[in-house]
């Protein structure tokens, strides 16, 4: 088995979760892979797919990318992360991140201020939590009077900070056990490893301490004219958010991706996906044969990605045959 980390991303888009997450849990750890990551945006949340998935496997790492600040009060996220490394036996990473405004304000009623001070205040506030001690906080945006964690995690919870911006990636330099990157390209991590070993190094902390994992969209052989139509809008979709369309630009898509903005104000939605260029498509996502996806994977670790998580896409239209193909995509890009 190789050393080297490799994980997953479940549940799979677009399939459903009986069919993906046991099934593909046990299937990741026979094959090698080391880890299995969730996000939660408007499916399922971060903890559900990976508790069952604790329940069949022995030696996979879990993490969530992400659990969004915004949307759980911190000492519900405590007593979650300590429910889930109890579980898991000690596998669990919790990574959180601000998400954006559109999910956190509009989709989920929150308040969407001062992201910056609320991560720095929930890692704080977890920090003590999760060691058991009776907190009595005030920090932007919660209140906490009385407050003891009763669940026994029985392993320290490591904590991952997700990070687009200088300022977030330095603060997870400074405070976080690990980095947690999305939609980058392999120059894109060198820059963003840059503030975050800055922020390490301002905290007087060892950088090559710090877990980098990134999230990389893949698909294998798939019919390529449609995978880049749906590709084109995956990103727009990024590309719409504030953040996200700020961190496209210092990767050197200013044009295209202030294009892709107008136009979606403007109302044409189609034009904002034709503006997303096929260099933004083949710096951000891996796609082609299993060979040109390996070769991706590996100018990710070169850049600095100690922990790549695969997000498997298929287009095809059914169901299962879009099953197949994932199941097939994550055989051929298996740990050697």
């Amino acid at each position: 088995m190789s050393s080297k980390r490799l994980g997953l991303t479940v549940p799979i888009e677009g399939l459903p979760i009986p069919e993906t997450v046991i099934p593909i849990a046990k299937m990741a750890e026979s094959l090698g892979y080391t880890d299995l990551w969730s996000a939660e945006v408007s499916g399922t949340d971060g903890l559900t797919p990976l508790a069952a998935a604790a329940s069949v496997t022995e030696h996979l790492r879990f993490g969530t990318a992400i659990l969004p600040v915004f949307t759980r009060p911190p000492a519900l996220m405590a007593m979650g992360a300590a429910s889930m490394q109890a579980l898991s036996g000690g596998r669990f990473v919790l990574g959180i991140g601000t998400s954006s405004a559109i999910i956190v304000g509009r989709w989920m009623g929150e308040d969407f201020t001062r992201p910056l001070t609320r991560i720095r205040d929930t890692v704080a506030f977890l920090r003590e939590a999760l060691e058991g001690k009776k907190m009595d906080a005030q920090a932007h945006g919660f209140t906490v009077r009385g407050f003891r964690l009763t669940a026994e995690s029985g392993e320290k919870v490591p904590i991952y900070i997700a990070g687009l911006g200088p300022k977030m990636l330095r603060l997870a330099g400074q405070i976080a056990d690990g980095v947690i990157l999305f939609l980058f390209t392999p120059d894109g991590v060198k820059w963003a490893l840059d503030q975050v070993r800055a922020g390490a190094k301002e905290a007087g902390r060892d950088p090559s301490q710090i877990d980098v994992v990134a999230r990389i969209p893949v698909a294998v052989d798939e019919d390529e004219t449609f995978l880049r139509y749906m590709l084109r809008r995956l990103t727009t979709n990024y590309a719409i958010v504030d953040v996200y369309n700020a961190s496209l630009r210092r990767q050197g898509f200013g044009d295209p991706a202030g294009s892709v903005s107008e136009l979606w104000v403007s109302g044409d939605r189609e034009g904002a996906a034709a503006a997303v260029t096929d260099e933004m498509l083949e710096s951000l996502y891996l796609f082609g044969g299993a060979e040109d996806v390996l070769a991706g994977i590996d100018r990710f670790r070169r850049a600095g990605v100690k922990t790549p998580v695969l997000f498997p896409i298929s287009v095809a239209g059914d169901p299962s045959e879009r099953l197949e193909r994932v199941k097939r995509t994550i055989e051929v890009l298996a740990p050697s």
